[in-house]
């Protein structure tokens, strides 16, 4: 069991977010709301951290209703390659990320802790202390963060609508406009300056966008 778990969250700070809104890592939540942090570590070179990518994306999706957020934190000091690597996951990886450049999250929170390896992920409670720690691929983690998420406030988020997986087949893709091609992916939140060719438009569809449910705001 972590050392640090009934101790109230240490100040976090020097991070450097490369995906997301900027969070405030500390005990404090602003005033009126009540939220729960799931901290991440993770980093670029550790294949059990890209495997569990997925399921904290489609947990923090599950959630973004309320006060829950998800912070990936790496100390890696590459900023341009973790960019690099966290637009490659596309949706795998849909939460907020960020570089800890100087290297304070992993001073006060990682090492103090007694973590041994990453993938590792901390869940802060309402009260900002730390309830729980370990590997994210625990079935405790989801348990635990279900029971914590009933006591977080609601988001005054705009209401979202379902955009329909798209069914078309990559030759069918192919039939359509680049720029019919490029809004697909805009609607979807997704970047098309990564695709040189047409062909690299309609593969990027077809991969991310027939299986993955994305939103969009409405007006």
């Amino acid at each position: 069991m972590s050392q640090l778990i009934g101790q109230p969250l240490p100040t976090i700070s020097g991070l450097l977010f490369v995906k997301g809104e900027p969070v405030q890592i500390s005990a404090s939540a602003p005033e009126g709301h009540k939220r729960v942090l799931v901290i991440e570590f993770w980093a670029t070179w550790c294949g059990p951290c890209r495997q569990v990518f997925p399921h904290l994306s489609e947990l923090q999706r599950k959630y973004r209703d309320k006060d829950v957020y998800f912070i990936g934190i790496t100390d890696e000091n590459d900023e341009n390659k973790i960019r690099s690597f966290v637009n490659s996951q596309g949706s795998s990886m849909d939460y907020t990320v960020a570089i800890d450049a100087q290297h304070d999250a992993r001073n006060k929170l990682f090492i103090p802790s007694g973590a041994r390896g990453i993938p590792h992920v901390f869940l802060v409670d309402t009260n900002g202390r730390i309830a729980w720690a370990g590997h994210p691929a625990d079935p405790e983690f989801e348990s635990k963060l279900a029971a914590l998420a009933q006591q977080a406030t609601s988001r005054n988020m705009p209401k979202q609508r379902a955009l329909p997986l798209v069914k078309e087949s990559y030759e069918d893709l192919m039939g359509h406009s680049v720029k019919d091609l490029k809004n697909i992916l805009q609607e979807r939140g997704l970047r098309s300056d990564d695709c040189f060719e047409k062909a690299d438009l309609a593969r990027k569809i077809a991969e991310q966008c027939s299986r993955t449910t994305y939103y969009t705001t409405e007006a």
